[in-house]
């Protein structure tokens, strides 16, 4: 669900399908798709509206755009942690980091 919702297959009021519905066709227990649910609620990506189901809150894409950046400056602590620990200095770093800018940017 969160990498449909990053590429843009789930849109901000669109529906989930109903617990029973994705078990069945997942062929998974229904709890755990409760569990995936209730994560999803707790990530503020999607609320149950009684009545309507489960859907797409407004903003999403503002939202998974934040937490795509929040694993870019993960990745890159770790980055930065390991060429460290394999004494790549700030300056050789800094290097690569500008190469690969200039080489994205083309």
């Amino acid at each position: 669900m969160r990498h449909a919702l990053e590429v843009g297959g789930l849109r901000a009021g669109d529906k989930l399908p109903t617990v029973r519905a994705l078990a069945e066709e997942l062929t998974i227990a229904p709890n755990t798709i409760v569990k995936a649910y209730n994560e999803l609620r707790r990530m503020g990506i999607v609320e149950s509206r009684p009545g309507v189901g489960t859907i797409v809150v407004e903003g999403v894409e503002e939202i998974s755009r934040e937490r795509r950046v929040e694993a870019v400056y993960e990745r890159l602590r770790e980055i930065v942690r390991d060429a460290a620990s394999l004494g790549i200095s700030q300056d050789e770093l800094w290097e690569r980091v500008d190469a690969e800018f200039e080489r994205v940017r083309l």
